[in-house]
């Protein structure tokens, strides 16, 4: 049987082989890829912080801004009207009846 146009078994497989094996390993591989890639973690996404203001120098005292249309009879309203406390952390003047200071936001229940 073995002429010159007959292949055996051997070559036969050899040839299937070499030919298969590649692209066996080559789909096992992506596969593999596509599996690993879908069982990640993603990253949680950043979030945008705003910047804070930065606190007042120590002797700085709010400044109090008057209406532009006043209620026709009404006093404007001024920081000395208002009964004030300085803050233990930065000494910024709050109004007496907060519990936080409106500049660093220190607890005035230390006092």
């Amino acid at each position: 049987m073995s002429g010159v146009g007959s292949i055996g078994v051997v070559e036969l497989l050899t040839i299937s082989c070499v030919c298969c094996v590649p692209i066996i390993v080559v789909t096992g591989v992506v596969v593999g890829l596509l599996v690993w890639m879908g069982r990640r973690k993603p990253k949680p996404a950043l979030q945008k912080v705003p910047p804070r203001a930065p606190a007042p120098p120590r002797d700085a005292k709010p400044v109090a801004t008057e209406e532009s249309d006043p209620t026709p009879g009404a006093k404007a309203v001024t920081v000395s009207d208002v009964a004030t406390r300085a803050c233990p952390s930065c000494g910024a003047e709050n109004p007496a009846d907060n519990s936080l200071c409106e500049y660093c936001g220190a607890s005035f229940a230390e006092e």
